[in-house]
């Protein structure tokens, strides 16, 4: 896997591994010979939260794996102790965001669909400011510099590839003075010019994300690509994650036709310079 992935995508590799490895045995017989609970064979092999090397130093010996790849793993374990970049924020973070934050920076590729939003990685920090005062006015505004901080760190240590599919009905509702909007727009249209912005026009009628939006992560650098994708749909409420094949297949299927729907770059582009004129 990639050496400068960070801790989370590491836990992650490192517990589908060991979930490999571990076969056709059951868990009650590893959680015997390792002296293990289920909740930290399940956190383990689903790279979650902490994870102790001295116990994947245990499951290693039980599965009888060969000196070259036990290093290698050890080394994941370590390592994935490290602290993320986004763990000064953890007073203000969501727990359910959290976890997307985490691995957002380790993928290769990001797609989302965007039907209310400026696409978070394309929010000019005045725009997220007003935002922030129409969706929870009882912040104070420490707090609310507090989360711009965070989502300009974010925006700053993503190295992917992007493509973000943008309802058209997200560029006629203004955000803030404007000023203010004509800065997000100007933004948008520099990120149509370099391919990650495409805009869904009114015109494409009917459309198969008109469930909402949604992010997938593809990490293209990783050795077992297919298991490594991800689905993250935010909510009122939380976040909610889809890992299974059929998952990602729909999602796929969805934001790939949705693609298709949309304007060029160099079109969407166009419109957005337009836009920015009125």
């Amino acid at each position: 896997m990639d050496a400068g992935a960070g801790p989370a995508a590491r836990r992650r590799y490192l517990g589908k591994r060991l979930r490999a490895l571990r076969g056709e045995r059951s868990s009650a017989e590893v959680m015997a010979q390792a002296r293990i609970s289920q909740p930290t064979l399940s956190r383990i092999e689903g790279g979650r939260g902490t994870i102790v090397p001295r116990n994947v130093a245990s499951l290693l010996r039980i599965y009888g794996v060969p000196d070259a790849e036990a290093d290698r793993l050890m080394d994941l374990a370590v390592s994935s102790e490290e602290r993320g970049w986004w763990e000064s924020y953890s007073d203000i973070i969501g727990k359910g965001f959290e976890i997307y934050a985490s691995l957002e920076p380790d993928a290769a590729e990001i797609w989302m669909y965007q039907a209310e939003f400026v696409p978070g990685l394309f929010q000019t920090a005045d725009v997220l400011a007003a935002l922030h005062l129409a969706l929870r006015p009882e912040l104070a505004q420490e707090e609310i510099d507090r989360l711009i901080e965070l989502r300009m760190e974010r925006q700053s240590v993503v190295r992917a590839r992007v493509t973000a599919v943008v309802n058209e009905a997200v560029l006629h509702r203004p955000i803030g003075s404007p000023e203010v909007w004509r800065a997000q727009l100007t933004r948008l249209r520099a990120e149509a010019e370099r391919g990650q912005v495409r805009v869904l026009p009114f015109s494409a009628g009917a459309h198969p994300a008109m469930a909402g939006a949604f992010s997938m992560l593809k990490f293209d650098d990783f050795e077992d690509t297919e298991d490594m994708d991800l689905v993250y749909v935010a909510t009122e409420r939380g976040s909610m994650y889809f890992e299974k094949p059929g998952d990602l297949i729909r999602y796929g299927q969805v934001f790939t036709r949705v693609r298709d729907m949309a304007l060029s770059p160099e079109e969407s582009a166009d419109l957005l310079t337009t836009l920015g004129r009125e």
